[in-house]
This record gives C-alpha cells, structure tokens and sequence, in this order.
C-alpha cells in the first residue's frame, strides 16, 4: 500500500493531510471496504471495522457513576456497531473479543459483559442494516435529577 502526505493544507500547517492508495482496499470512516473471499467469487466488496492508529479504548470504567442502563446500553451500541460494519462473521467475532478483553480490563465483570453481548448476533446483520422507522414522538415533560448509585428510591410514573 503506497501512503502520501499531502501539504495542500495552508490554514493550518500542523495538520497534514494523507491519502492511503491500493489495489485492495480502501479506509473510510471507521471502515475498510476490501476485496475479500466474496470479491473473488462473486466481485462483491468487504468490510471491515477500522481503528485509528491513535485509539485507545478507553471506555467508562465499570466503577463510574453510570446507570447501569448507560453501561449496558454503551456495550450494546459497539456491538451493533461492529455487525453493520463487518461484513464477515470472523471479523465480527474478533472485534467481539476484542471489545470483551478491553471492557475487563475497564473493570467490567464476566457476567455483566456477556448478558449485554448476547443480545446481538451475525444472524441478526441483515436487520441491522435497514433503515428503522422512528415512533411518533410524544411530549414529555423531562424530569432531571443528578444521579448516584447510593440512591435506591424507584421513580414512578405519575
């Protein structure tokens, strides 16, 4: 893969600007589309989930404030967002280890991370990727509250 810097840039000389140019895949946004086993069979193109070279991961760790709604809802945007941009069952499933080796290292227990991963499946890929239609939206009047796992008392609906 050839790699050029382009210094097109004028207004801001620190920002350098690159282009990656080959014959088998190309990076967009989070994902590498690729000619992959389906591209050889069928000259369908793959993708793949993309990581800057600069991430990190790092993730709320398990021990924050968070309602355990946020955690569990966290787990399960990345792992929806990892099925709509693998096109593959294996690079599925190796993001998913991935993820699952970086959330216990954030403190995250065993069982917590698998009950929040178990709800998506590759199977699951083709509805995943359609267009959802949106529910009429009501109006709520919202209740903000500051929140603190001390705190024990239900909210109910009035």
């Amino acid at each position: 893969m050839e790699r050029f810097i382009e210094e097109a840039n004028t207004f801001y000389r620190t920002i350098k600007f690159t282009a990656e140019i080959s014959e088998n895949e190309i990076t967009f946004l989070d994902t590498v589309v690729f000619k992959g086993e389906r591209f050889i069979k069928e000259s369908i193109l793959d993708i793949k989930t993309h990581h800057k070279p600069t991430e990190t991961f790092q993730y709320t760790h398990f021990s924050s404030c968070h309602p355990p709604g946020v955690k569990r809802g966290f787990i399960k945007g990345e792992e929806i967002r990892w099925l709509r941009t693998n096109s593959s069952k294996t690079t599925f499933e190796e993001c998913l280890a991935n993820f699952k080796r970086r959330l216990e290292a954030r403190g995250y227990p065993k069982k917590c991370i698998e009950s929040s991963l178990s709800e998506v499946t590759f199977d699951s890929r083709q509805s995943a990727l359609k267009q959802q239609e949106h529910k009429t939206a009501e109006r709520i009047l919202p209740f903000v509250t500051t929140y603190h796992p001390a705190v024990k008392k239900n909210l109910n609906k009035s």
